[in-house]
C-alpha cells in the first residue's frame, strides 16, 4: 500500500490515490512517460524518513514523564484520570501509524501487508488511536467546563470514578464504531494482496459512507464541542478574575486558572494541528476531480500536481502526531506544580504532595 492509501486508511480521509497511479485514458497520450520524482516526491519521501522517529522517542519520553508524575500524586483527581489516559492514547497511537510508515520507508516493508490479521490489526488500532485521543480531550474540557459552570457540585459530580466510567464509555464506543473496519478490510487478488477494502462494495462504503461518519466522528463533533466548551472556559475565567478584584480575595480562593490555561492549550494545539486534515478533507475531493480531468489531456502535469498533493497530504498528517508527541509540553509550560513534581521526579526526590489539577 502505498503512503497516501494507507493516510487515509489510517485517518479515513478521501483518498486521492485511490486509483493508484495515474494511466492515461486515449490513445494520443499513451506512449507518453511518467515525469521523473521531483522536489515535493523527494521531500515527502525525507519526512517520513526522519519526523516519526523522533516524534515517537520524544513523544514516548513526554507521555510516560506525564504518566509516572501522575502516578505519584497522592490522591488522583478527576482531571488527571484523563490525562492519564490521554498520555496512554497518544503513546499508542505514535507505535500505531508512524512507526509502521517509518518501517516503510526505510526499508520497503510494509508491515500491513505481511499477513491478513496485521492488516485488519493494524487499520482499526490506527483509527481508534486518533478517535480516542480526540474524544479524551473533549472530556477532559467538558469536564472542566462543568466545573467552572457548577462549583458546588464539583465533588459529586467531577469525580475519578465518575472520570474512569467516562473513559471505558469512550474506549467501548470508539472500538465499536470502527469494528467494521476489520470487516471491509482484507488482502487478497481483488486489492493485489495489499491492505485496502477487498470489493468495489466495501471500497465505495469505506471512502464515501464510512469516511463522513468517522471524519465527523474524529474531527467534526470534537473540534465543535472543544470551541463551545473553550468559549466558556475563558468567558468563566474573565468573570472569576473580575469577581476576583473588585472583591479582593486573590489569596483567598482556590486558583483554577493553571488547569483552566492548561485545557486551553491543549485544544489550541488541537486546532492548529486538526485543521490542516479538515481543509484535505473539504479540498481535496475537488482537486482529484481536476486531476483525472486533467490526465487525459497532459499525464506529464498531472503526475506532477500529484505528488504535490501526495506531498501536501502527508504534511496534514505529520501534524496530526505533532499533537500526539507534544501534548506534555502543554503541562509542563503551563502549571508550576507540574514542573515541581517533574524536577522531583527527575531527581529521585519524594513526591511534594500537592495535587497538580
Amino acid at each position: 500500500m502505498d503512503a497516501t492509501t494507507k493516510f487515509a486508511s489510517n485517518v479515513t480521509l478521501i483518498n486521492v490515490t485511490e486509483q493508484k497511479t495515474f494511466h492515461a485514458t486515449s490513445s494520443n497520450v499513451s506512449e507518453w512517460e511518467d515525469p521523473p520524482v521531483g522536489y515535493y516526491e523527494n521531500t515527502r519521501v525525507l519526512l517520513w524518513r526522519v519526523i516519526p522517529p523522533i516524534f515517537i522517542s520524544i513523544g514516548t519520553i513526554g507521555n510516560a514523564m506525564t504518566i509516572f508524575v501522575l502516578l505519584r500524586q497522592k490522591k488522583m483527581t478527576s482531571t488527571a484520570v484523563f490525562l492519564f489516559a490521554l498520555a496512554l492514547s497518544d503513546t499508542f497511537s505514535l507505535f500505531c501509524d508512524p512507526m509502521p510508515r517509518w518501517v516503510f520507508y526505510i526499508w520497503g516493508i510494509d508491515i500491513s501487508s505481511l499477513s491478513n490479521p496485521g492488516c485488519k490489526a493494524m487499520i482499526y488500532l490506527a483509527n481508534c488511536s486518533i478517535q480516542l485521543s480526540s474524544w479524551l480531550i473533549v472530556a477532559v474540557t467538558l469536564e472542566r467546563t462543568a466545573c467552572l459552570l457548577f462549583p458546588h457540585k464539583v465533588r459529586l459530580g467531577c469525580s475519578p470514578r465518575n472520570a474512569g466510567l467516562i473513559i471505558v464509555t469512550i474506549v467501548l464506543a470508539v472500538f465499536g464504531i470502527n469494528i467494521i473496519l476489520l470487516v471491509i478490510f482484507d488482502m487478497n487478488e481483488y486489492t493485489g494482496w495489499k491492505c485496502n477494502p477487498y470489493t468495489k462494495g466495501y471500497q465505495d462504503l469505506f471512502f464515501y459512507v464510512y469516511g463522513w461518519i468517522a471524519f465527523t466522528f474524529t474531527f467534526g463533533l470534537p473540534i465543535l464541542l472543544l470551541l463551545i466548551g473553550n468559549v466558556i472556559i475563558v468567558v468563566q475565567l474573565a468573570r472569576s478574575r473580575s469577581r476576583r478584584q473588585r472583591m479582593n480575595i486573590c489569596g483567598q480562593a482556590r486558583d483554577t486558572r493553571p488547569v483552566s490555561i492548561l485545557l486551553i492549550g491543549l485544544c489550541v494545539l488541537f486546532f492548529v494541528t486538526m485543521t490542516p486534515v479538515l481543509v484535505c478533507f473539504l479540498y481535496f475531493p475537488y482537486q482529484r476531480e481536476k486531476l483525472l480531468a486533467l490526465e487525459s489531456v497532459d499525464p506529464y502535469t498531472a503526475r506532477y500536481d500529484f505528488q504535490y498533493i501526495r506531498f501536501l497530504y502527508d504534511v496534514s498528517l505529520l501534524l496530526i502526531y505533532f499533537n500526539a508527541t507534544f501534548n506534555f509540553a502543554i503541562y509542563v509550560f503551563s502549571g508550576s506544580k507540574f514542573r515541581a513534581e517533574l524536577m522531583s521526579l527527575l531527581c529521585c526526590k519524594a513526591t511534594q504532595g500537592t495535587s497538580l489539577f
